[in-house]
């Protein structure tokens, strides 16, 4: 829509409208925007903007005093190869250049089958070869499986889908509640990798405060 708009107001000067760069630079700046979105706004104005000089400012931009998260987390749902996410990967391998390694870090969701008594890590491996060929390699990669992943197929995945280290590959497995996940994934120490590679600074004071957030979670969790 605000492509269209920018087209019929004649902000691209008449030249083609395209995907790239036209639609890919729109989700660009959405995530920027929504990024910088205050966490102690409760009146929705984030939604609201103010043309000024014929330029549009966010709130964010309006309130530079505003607590402002550390992470915005986006999610591209579907499966890598669709069609229809095509176009939000190619954003965010531009996007990836824009902001910087240490303000971008991408992480994978993937399925690990139990086929007779085997993980079985062939489809992480081709989803990450996929995601690899339009220019996104994940630091972070979260296998959802029945069972606790073995070291031999973390290992594997490790290996075949160039990320660090082991330890960057996390078990995801079934759990009888769903609170059960983040202190999975605290256990697993997905806070110390985010840190360093988001340069979030003194990560024993984001485990503190970690911590106190987890107490709660753990009381549901029971």
């Amino acid at each position: 829509r605000k492509v269209i708009g920018k087209e019929r107001r004649g902000d691209y000067l008449g030249k083609t409208v395209q995907v790239v760069p036209h639609i890919t630079d729109e989700i660009e700046e959405w995530i920027e925007t929504v990024a910088h979105v205050p966490l102690d706004d409760h009146s929705n104005r984030h939604w609201e903007a103010e043309a000024v000089d014929g330029k549009t400012r966010t709130v964010a931009e309006m309130d530079a005093d505003a607590k402002v998260a550390d992470i915005c987390l986006i999610e591209v749902g579907g499966t890598v190869g669709d069609i229809e996410s095509s176009v939000f990967l190619e954003a965010l391998r531009q996007f990836q250049f824009r902001v910087g390694p240490s303000n971008f870090c991408l992480t994978f969701v993937s399925l690990v089958p139990i086929m007779g008594e085997e993980q079985k890590t062939k489809p992480t491996q081709h989803g990450v070869r996929d995601l690899r060929s339009v220019g996104l390699s994940p630091t972070v990669i979260f296998c959802r499986c029945r069972e606790v992943l073995e070291a031999g197929a973390r290992d594997k995945i490790a290996s075949f889908c160039h990320v660090d280290r082991p330890g960057c590959v996390l078990s995801v497995q079934d759990v009888n509640n769903v609170y059960h996940v983040p202190l999975l994934l605290l256990e697993q120490n997905l806070y110390r990798i985010l840190a360093e590679k988001l340069q979030l600074g003194d990560i024993d004071a984001l485990k503190g405060r970690l911590d106190l957030t987890m107490n709660g979670l753990e009381e549901k969790a029971t």
